[in-house]
């Protein structure tokens, strides 16, 4: 995942300390205090940009790294509380710097450390604080050194993983949000302008409005008066006509299909399909059940009719088994019609049918 970044990545150096301090410090707060030796290196670091400062091209940078060396770098990670780390701590090898985040106005964002896996398979990309970086020597030779910085890999692993579609987000965002901005300030200097026109036009406008208004507000009154006593009028033959039909439908349902039916004495004329589902009905013409099932003998006889009692909407309800001679059925026009003499408490306290 190595990159070669433009020129412009050798800021990153200019935040750390130089490669020719001989340690660095590196604090809990992963923002490390000067020491003597970060003074020197900060006090190089100025020289160097006091000398670059103005010019558009250059013989040489001093106190620099270049980009391609430090993409690649190892970086480790130690635990250690102490202003004096040396290469010869005790370091774990985290990751590998895989490429460094430029803002838009050149300062560096963020370190992209790759971390986990194994021969890059299954590792992840973390963007790390600059300031949490450390440069320590790692040797004599002032081109070699470490990349340390305070915690564990532990830390890295649970880190979240950089994505670089969230920057273009936030970018496109924040230009988004500029241009809105400028085109909301247009909008207002318009708006401004127009109220004041509005404001002059709606004051005409008000007077002669309020003159027709109040004209028309006698009128609407009196329609509304003379609107209110009919739909009123109407809502009392509504009630009224409600009720009537709320009665109706009451007699109907508790009225039997067949009241002036012909009596059947003869049950081989009935059939199983004839009574499943048929309502049953008590002393007063009221619906006490319904028939769920018919129990019948080997030649098709009827032997018991199974009624269904209480509940709800069929739940709850319990099944009792009555005989022929326990029943009445009759047979008009519009089908059978089933009456028992017993009433609905008292066939609820049948033993229950289990088939």
């Amino acid at each position: 995942m190595k990159k070669l970044l433009a020129t412009t990545a050798i800021t990153v150096m200019a935040a750390l300390p130089v490669m020719a301090q001989s340690n660095a410090t590196a604090g809990t707060d992963m923002a490390p205090k000067a020491s003597a030796g970060q003074a020197s290196a900060d006090k190089a670091s100025a020289g160097a940009s006091a000398e670059t400062a103005g010019k558009t091209f250059f013989a040489s940078v001093p106190d620099a790294v270049m980009a391609s060396d430090f993409i690649g770098k190892r970086v480790y990670a130690t635990a250690e509380k102490t202003t004096d780390i040396t290469a010869q701590s005790d370091m774990d090898d985290i990751g590998e710097v895989s490429d460094v985040v430029i803002g838009m106005r050149g300062d560096v964002e963020a370190v992209l450390i790759d971390v986990g896996g194994f021969l890059g398979i299954g590792e992840k990309t973390v963007a790390v604080n600059l300031d949490a970086l450390q440069i320590v020597p790692n040797g004599d030779n002032a081109d070699e050194y470490r990349l340390v910085m305070q915690g564990d890999k532990g830390a890295l692993e649970t880190a979240p993983a950089y994505d670089p579609a969230m920057d273009r987000m936030d970018h496109a965002a924040a230009t988004t949000g500029s241009s809105m901005k400028a085109a909301g300030n247009d909008v207002a200097d318009a708006a401004h302008s127009a109220a004041g026109w509005t404001k002059d036009k709606a004051a005409a406008a008000g007077a002669a409005v309020s003159g027709a208004a109040s004209e028309a507000a006698d009128w609407t009154k009196d329609k509304t008066a003379q609107a209110g006593s009919a739909m009123e009028k109407a809502g009392d033959d509504m009630s009224q006509a409600a009720d009537h039909t709320k009665a109706d439908m009451k007699s109907a349902a508790d009225t039997p299909a067949n009241p002036d039916g012909t009596p059947i004495t003869d049950w081989t004329q009935i059939t199983a399909q004839d009574l499943n589902g048929q309502p049953v009905y008590g002393p007063n013409d009221e619906t006490i059940g319904k028939v769920s099932d018919v129990v019948t003998d080997a030649g098709q006889g009827v032997t018991k009719v199974i009624v269904n009692v209480g509940g709800f909407l069929g739940l709850g309800a319990k099944s009792v088994a009555l005989t022929p001679d326990q029943m009445e059925v009759t047979k008009g026009e519009k089908g059978l019609s089933i009456h028992v003499a017993a009433t609905q408490d008292e066939l609820e306290q049948m033993p229950e049918y289990t088939g």
